[in-house]
């Protein structure tokens, strides 16, 4: 077995990625908004590629290929998929799960959203034209939805349903690209349809994309979090109100130079399950606009690994890569062993739980 040793276990390499498009990343990250990667709170965006989860487990997204999907809770479709059939979860959406590329998850309750997505926008605009034959009717927005938002109905709760949920309550619906938008709410969706900025326009979010693009493997699940996540609640997110974004950034660097020593501030992270030929595999990336503090981001992001798993017997890997037109990614990649993605899930638990230590952004001693 090999241990987390810095010099036989980690081997520090930059370059330039050999890429292979994945396009549902792309999507999703298309979709998503850019405050995925500025916002300062402790929202984690999901993200789960079904249709990758299916080729993994034999083509078919049973509750076997479900059963990895640590980031599924709280987006409709995928809770919905686990708790029925394929056939039943189409009986009650309207949609063939089959046609479902990816799916993702932004926000908590109320405002949490959920997104449906699919091969293309035409895919995406078929299955929303499908909706007016299930009780959905136009609303002024050219949203639509199944009935008042915001009343709970117990008499049609259906977990399995993922329009109605366990507490019955009604969904509205945009089309966003090749994806649709569910929220409990219009108003929580109107910011997200208004055309701003979304998080593959940040660098962040091209610098990851790009990253994860590179790496040997498909990306099954992955976690996408601003920098509120590496700060350990180090800054009140209050103490940013009104400020400008060179501002607010100043603010950031000076809360990180106050904690406690860890990676330069980052832009942005990923954490990723990803499947290779050999054995699953966790990658944490993180996006810097400067490649020598992603140099040394990526060592130090093994060393905090080993402050939280020092007796791991996985393949720790540490790596830079250049990302197009500028900046860089932090890489650590860390290898599974007998099938199974423990380290993914060890470090979502870590994650979930709000301490994991190989995200923490320090500059002080």
């Amino acid at each position: 077995m090999n241990r987390l040793v810095p010099a036989l276990a980690l081997a520090l390499v930059v370059g330039t990625p050999v890429v292979a498009e994945d396009s549902n990343l792309r999507a999703v990250l298309s979709v998503l908004p850019d405050t995925v990667f500025s916002d300062l709170t402790p929202d984690v965006a999901r993200y789960l590629d079904l249709s990758a989860m299916a080729e993994a487990h034999g083509g078919a997204l049973g509750r076997e290929a479900l059963s990895r999907a640590l980031l599924g809770g709280g987006i409709r479709p995928a809770e919905a998929l686990a708790l029925g059939s394929p056939d039943s979860f189409a009986e009650k959406s309207g949609i063939d799960s089959a046609t479902l590329a990816f799916v993702a998850g932004i926000g908590q309750p109320p405002g949490a959203v959920s997104v449906w997505g699919f091969a293309d926008a035409e895919a995406a605009t078929t299955a929303f034209s499908g909706l007016s034959g299930r009780g959905f009717t136009e609303l002024p927005s050219k949203m639509i939805a199944n009935g008042e938002p915001g009343i709970v109905d117990l008499a049609t709760r259906d977990p399995a349903d993922p329009w109605r949920g366990p507490m019955g309550q009604a969904s509205v619906v945009g089309l966003s690209g090749p994806a649709l938008l569910q929220a409990g709410d219009a108003a929580v969706l109107e910011p997200l349809l208004a055309g701003r900025p979304s998080a593959l326009d940040t660098l962040a979010g091209r610098i990851l994309l790009d990253a994860l693009e590179a790496e040997e493997g498909a990306v099954l699940q992955a976690a996408f979090l601003s920098p509120w996540h590496g700060l350990g609640g180090g800054i009140d997110p209050a103490t940013l109100a009104g400020k400008n974004p060179d501002e607010a950034r100043a603010a950031l660097e000076q809360a990180a130079a106050g904690a406690s020593s860890g990676l330069p501030l980052w832009q942005g992270a990923a954490l990723a399950d990803l499947e290779t030929p050999e054995d699953p595999a966790l990658v944490l990336a993180f996006a810097y606009a400067d490649c020598t503090d992603a140099q040394a981001a990526a060592d130090g992001a093994a060393d905090l690994w080993r402050e939280m798993d020092g007796t791991a017997e996985d393949l720790a890997e540490a790596s830079v890569v250049e990302s197009q037109p500028s900046g860089c990614a932090a890489i650590l990649r860390i290898a599974g062993h007998d099938g199974t993605p423990r380290p993914f899930n060890q470090a979502t638990h870590a994650l979930m739980a709000g301490n994991l230590p190989a995200l923490r952004i320090g500059t002080g001693d």
